[in-house]
């Protein structure tokens, strides 16, 4: 994401869709948002009117983020438009948030140190990965990212036959992975991800494997090979329980080891760990804080608390993690309030 902080102003424009998610971070009830839009324009009461692109100011009252269709509507009282456009100030208005576009956000106050925190804990979050997951009779495309994998689309090998031997196996899988490899550069930009995952059995990969790759220069990024028992979509959902460490950059798995770091000690009935908003703010008044995980369900709506929080934590240096709901990380973490902290030292009998 593109952006220039001054004072209380924050002046953005995303370049991918991850950058929503930090925006609906930051983000606040009341702040203001500055951007074009468009809105139906009628001349008259009941004929048909014209949608007009307009530049206006929103009061903002809530925000809708959709991680998996990539979009972000900030909806809101409209406060300055176009004096052409009567009747236009104090009704409601849905601003979404598209890229290209630079927008301005006034906030009552800026903490530039808290923004800058959230940038960069999110950055690594931006890597995407294309997986293409080889198997005999299917091979299943997806791009990781952030809150997951989405699914693009599956190619059928048309050149398989039972009676095949060894030498017409070889020539039918590499026909095949062209297919493949064709329906690669027709579906994805170079620009959109930043490393290539090949996976599925060994039996089918050394076939083609070399061929695969070699179709895939033009993208000009890394291609990793992991060997798979299964290919097509079941590889998709082996690869993410199996090898989760070739995945690790691209979705936010470090959050769910913090989770699951979170339980481990509870079980052992070890004291160096604290859940809920009362023992976590306890634990921060200590300075005992190592981690702190929040939900980002609670992030935005108990904000000053959360905050108060925040600025505790990095006063003592600690480390922050929001985990987002949508994830399996975010359905452990809410069953424990939505709040857990990784304490450097015991404070509880």
């Amino acid at each position: 994401m593109r952006y220039e902080i001054s004072r209380n102003v924050i002046e953005f424009e995303i370049e991918r869709e991850e950058d929503l998610y930090i925006l609906y971070l930051i983000i606040d009830r009341g702040d203001l948002i500055y951007g074009w839009t468009v809105r139906e324009f009628k001349t008259r009461k009941h004929e048909k009117g014209e949608r007009k692109k307009i530049y206006i100011c929103l009061r903002v009252e809530n925000l809708e983020y959709h991680a998996f269709r990539g979009s972000l509507r900030i909806r809101g009282v409209i406060l300055e438009a176009p004096e052409w456009f009567d009747g236009i100030i104090g009704s409601h208005h849905t601003i979404e948030i598209i890229r290209g576009v630079r927008y301005r956000l006034v906030k009552e106050s800026v903490d530039v140190e808290y923004v800058r925190q959230i940038l960069n804990m999110f950055s690594r979050g931006h890597a995407r990965a294309l997986i293409i997951s080889v198997g005999d009779e299917e091979t299943t495309i997806a791009i990781a990212k952030m809150f997951g994998i989405e699914i693009i689309t599956s190619v059928q090998n048309r050149y398989m036959t039972s009676k095949a031997v060894d030498t017409d196996r070889r020539a039918q899988l590499e026909k095949y992975v062209l297919d493949v490899a064709k329906q690669v550069r027709n579906m994805i930009k170079p620009e959109e991800i930043d490393q290539i995952i090949v996976a599925g059995p060994q039996r089918v990969l050394d076939y083609v494997k070399e061929t695969l790759i070699d179709e895939l220069r033009i993208f000009n990024r890394p291609v990793r090979v992991v060997y798979l028992s299964e290919g097509g979509l079941a590889g998709i959902y082996e690869l993410q329980n199996v090898a989760p460490e070739a995945l690790s950059d691209v979705l936010r798995l470090h959050e769910l080891k913090y989770v699951e770091e979170v339980f481990e000690r509870l079980v052992h009935g070890r004291t160096d760990v604290a859940i809920g908003l009362e023992e976590v703010a306890r634990a921060l008044e200590r300075g005992a804080v190592d981690r702190l995980l929040i939900l980002d369900e609670h992030f935005k709506e108990r904000g000053d608390k959360v905050k108060n929080m925040i600025s505790q934590l990095m006063r003592t240096g600690g480390c922050l993690t929001i985990v987002p709901a949508a994830t399996s990380a975010g359905e452990k973490l809410k069953g424990l309030g939505g709040v857990a902290a990784l304490l450097r030292y015991s404070i509880y009998e």
